[in-house]
């Protein structure tokens, strides 16, 4: 896992360093720079297609034309520092737009001078017409974005505004015409993007960001995220044990997977590898519980049973017969104590008897997995109310942004901590688990873990196979899934349930689940978009089912 810390908190670190290590702003730009532009060359230039980028005029990488966009403040001190390095290392093609160098801070001045008597050549944007200035940089290899960095708060205005519209223009412009170049990087950050960023803010759409370490939670805000491209981890710049640093936000990697995963027993029967109860699927949403039920299967549970309707009943024995015990819900048929997990939701509807048996749930001490409508009808009971009293069960949420937009309203009432330092989304996910003492995912382009602690976790692992319904409902029976095999493996070890409320988050079988399940889901959807294209939720939970259970082949969409 990599710390994220936000924007704010970056600057923080930049201060904190020069002090620390007695270093003055001039020498902070120089070390980032160079650590800019080697990562540059080496995990763009060298990795991507090269020969997409190079203009007709150009034979080799080092006769790449490579334009910066300068701003007024540090950041644009490491754009004009960094293409000091680019002509020191043969290369000849080099610009600086710029604004007027008296409005500049006295260190970008200073690595202004330094870069012209190389022989980068210089233009001032505000006194070119603008129609030339998007003329000319159309004709560059690469364009580095370096207007604004971490410090801008609120939405660019102005001269900046405009350039900024101007760079998505010849994104736009480039597209409808089948071509590569110019690539777009921006340093740090798109250019636009803070801590409180909104989509009607300008912002640079980024084919990359170079992200100096540690990396910034803004970058993954959902809505933000497209606009940042491939990401690149920038480190030997700052101290990563800096007090700075909250260490309160994580982002997860694939590697992390194996940590969150039940163990696997050669020996153990159905019980000892949890029991799952679905609550799940409805005339109008039949499709959910059958994904629901895959997903819980593909996370390796052993013992499953769907609770449905009446109508539904033989439908659903003839198609999921072989994958869970199918009920017709009643007061005799569930009883709670049989059961390690409940799972709630999928397709399930939103009627006054769904949750009259939700608020039943609640009163259990069974940890409860929902989604979709089980979310939609948390959030409507929770409004009634003004803490987590309501429910005793540990919960897990997963909304989509849709029904996370249902639960925000709740949080009119409770005040953001202007000092806690986050960007939004890690904000309002966080909020929301402390109020309620409840662990939400919010599943969009990038998954925010917000736990009752403060603490959160993201997940970047957005892929276009996932956009598919279903998907979501194979994430939450495997959530369910893994959670079961989790308090079962805790039992048989002499752990009991209150394991779940945990102090540390890591120790945490809630947690672990949650975590183990998105990332699972993401390397499984990632695996079959690369090596099958577009699949279907069956897929997706066979790919799950494989890589859960270590079977970690290459040939994942192969159902043999």
């Amino acid at each position: 896992m990599h710390a994220l810390i936000s924007n704010k908190n970056s600057l923080e670190l930049d201060a904190l360093t020069r002090t620390e290590f007695n270093f003055s702003v001039d020498h902070l730009m120089e070390i980032a720079a160079i650590r800019l532009w080697q990562t540059l060359v080496s995990e763009v230039f060298l990795k991507k297609d090269i020969s997409n980028l190079i203009s007709a005029n150009s034979v080799s990488s080092q006769q790449l034309n490579i334009a910066a966009v300068c701003g007024k403040g540090d950041n644009a001190g490491d754009a004009l520092t960094m293409l000091r390095h680019a002509r020191l290392g043969g290369y000849s093609r080099l610009t600086a737009y710029i604004p007027e160098p008296c409005t500049m801070k006295p260190d970008v001045i200073l690595n202004l001078q330094r870069a012209e008597r190389c022989g980068v050549k210089i233009i001032c944007y505000e006194t070119v017409d603008p129609k030339s200035i998007s003329e000319q940089l159309s004709t560059n290899d690469v364009i580095l974005d370096a207007l604004f960095g971490t410090g801008i708060d609120g939405p660019a205005k102005g001269k900046s505004s405009d350039l900024i519209r101007l760079l998505r223009d010849i994104r736009i412009s480039r597209n409808e015409m089948g071509k590569k170049n110019p690539l777009i990087v921006s340093l740090d950050v798109p250019s636009g993007l803070s801590d409180a960023w909104k989509p009607e803010f300008p912002i640079v759409c980024a084919d990359v960001t170079l992200c100096i370490e540690p990396m910034k939670e803004s970058l993954y805000m959902p809505s933000a995220r497209p606009y940042a491209g491939d990401i690149f981890p920038v480190g030997g710049i700052f101290p990563q044990w800096t007090k700075s640093s909250t260490q309160n936000t994580w982002l997860l990697e694939e590697s992390d997977m194996k940590s969150f995963l039940p163990p696997i027993s050669p020996w153990a029967y159905k019980m000892q590898r949890g029991r799952v109860a679905v609550f799940a699927g409805s005339s109008s949403g039949a499709g959910a519980a059958l994904h629901c039920i895959h997903g819980v299967a593909s996370a390796g549970a052993g013992y499953i049973a769907l609770f449905c309707d009446k109508e539904l009943f033989s439908a659903y024995l003839a198609s999921i017969g072989e994958n869970a015990i199918v009920r017709v819900f009643s007061k005799d048929s569930f009883s709670p104590e049989c059961w390690d997990v409940v799972i709630a939701g999928p397709g399930w509807g939103i009627d006054l008897e769904r949750e009259r048996i939700l608020a039943m749930l609640f009163q259990t001490d069974i940890p409860l997995v929902l989604d979709a409508d089980g979310a939609r009808m948390f959030a409507r009971i929770a409004s009634k109310n003004q803490d987590s009293s309501f429910c005793r069960a540990p919960i897990i949420l997963t909304p989509h942004p849709g029904e996370f937009s249902e639960m925000l309203p709740i949080l009119k009432s409770v005040p953001l901590d202007p000092l806690a330092n986050v960007s939004e989304t890690v904000a309002l996910v966080t909020a929301f688990a402390k109020k309620y003492g409840t662990t939400l995912a919010l599943r969009a382009s990038t998954t925010h873990v917000g736990l009752p602690d403060g603490s959160c976790y993201i997940y970047d692992g957005s892929t276009p196979g996932l956009g598919i319904a279903g998907s979501g409902d194979v994430l939450s029976g495997m959530i369910g899934g893994f959670l079961a095999r989790w308090l079962a493996f805790l039992k048989e070890t002499g752990e009991n349930r209150e394991s779940t409320n945990a102090a540390i988050p890591s120790d945490n079988p809630m947690t672990k689940a949650l975590l183990g399940a998105i990332l699972v889901h993401g390397s499984a959807g990632k695996q079959l978009w690369l090596k099958k294209g577009w699949f279907t939720p069956i897929d997706l939970a066979n790919a799950c089912a494989r890589i859960s259970s270590g079977v970690m082949d290459t040939n994942v969409y192969d159902d043999r």
